[in-house]
């Protein structure tokens, strides 16, 4: 709600001081269609494995069809801070791009209603059509920051310590940590577990000392963090649907000639298309890897989680999107 709200009532503040920091790094609009050189930093929070793999194709696609003016250096494993101070950065210049999940935007944050979703191409489906760019725009309405593209890691797991779960009343009495996603914190209440907040690069510790019991997320997060070794039990529930963005810094986007523009948005939906295709061919050798490092995988029966949860979505949906969006959501083929 912070993020939110900052971006909202005091963007005229944030966008003179991105404009400083824009101004500092030589920052200035295009005027000809000729590409000046353009090198910056991109953030992530992702460690190595399939989705960081693909967000380093986008920058050599970038690079490579840019002639080499325009020159992206990644930095991962929250290297540059956790997701909320990516968005802080992009936001303020610091910071070129940065992909991330967590936006402090209510409206993006929705996208991660339980069972919104009814699988992973209606997801796709929907944020890649006319409500998803509708998104783009009140974000960018509400912040200054350029939402350039979607990618789609799959379906958010519980990974538990204490037992395994099967159904919602064994996540009565437990912690799981959730990310700053005021819809997550609710559903898992919804689903009887205390909800915990903690931030990504904290996870491996909280659930390594007991500070949370489990979590829930994409299992490729887990497999590239190792959290193997601080989880014992992942139950596949695929309660919700897991999407990053990449953000752009609008100062940055303005010193893009129009081709240039182009290229970045052609070149993130080429990467993010085989990052999802990618997850989803290997999350069986993901689970795969799970169980041959100890760890209980359970697949459970999605109804009981979704009978729950079926009233989340009234507290949340027309008050942030306004009246019918979740109803067209549904609607979506």
């Amino acid at each position: 709600m912070f993020r939110f709200v900052y971006g909202k009532l005091l963007r005229p503040l944030a966008t003179a001081i991105g404009l400083g920091a824009a101004l500092a790094l030589g920052l200035s609009t295009v005027q000809a269609q000729e590409q000046e050189q353009l090198n910056f930093r991109m953030g992530t929070v992702q460690a190595e494995g399939i989705f960081l793999e693909g967000q380093r194709k986008f920058a050599e696609l970038v690079a490579e069809r840019t002639d080499g003016k325009v020159n992206i250096e990644i930095f991962c494993c929250s290297q540059l801070g956790g997701e909320r101070q990516l968005a802080d950065g992009v936001s303020l210049g610091t910071i070129g791009m940065g992909v991330l999940g967590a936006t402090g935007s209510e409206a993006m944050d929705l996208l991660f209603m339980p069972f919104m979703f009814r699988d992973r191409q209606h997801a796709l489906n929907v944020v890649n059509g006319p409500i998803g760019d509708k998104w783009a725009s009140d974000y960018y309405d509400q912040t200054g920051t350029r939402l350039i593209g979607y990618v789609l890691q799959g379906p958010r797991e519980f990974l538990t310590n204490r037992r395994a779960i099967r159904t919602p009343a064994d996540l009565a009495g437990m912690k799981i940590r959730a990310p700053e996603l005021p819809v997550i914190v609710a559903s898992l209440r919804a689903l009887g577990a205390s909800a915990v907040v903690v931030s990504f690069p904290e996870l491996y510790l909280a659930l390594q000392q007991g500070t949370a019991d489990g979590w829930e997320g994409p299992v490729n997060v887990m497999h590239d963090a190792k959290h193997w070794e601080v989880g014992k039990h992942l139950s596949i529930a695929s309660w919700n649907y897991n999407f990053n963005y990449l953000l752009v810094n609008d100062g940055l986007w303005d010193r893009m000639t129009p081709d240039t523009q182009t290229i970045v948005r052609e070149a993130w939906k080429e990467a993010a298309q085989e990052i999802t295709d990618r997850l989803a061919e290997a999350s069986e050798k993901i689970l795969s890897d799970f169980e041959a490092n100890g760890v209980e995988v359970v697949r459970v029966d999605p109804e009981p989680f979704r009978e729950a949860t079926k009233d989340v979505w009234k507290d949340y949906a027309p008050r942030i999107w306004g009246e019918g969006v979740y109803e067209a959501i549904q609607a979506t083929e």
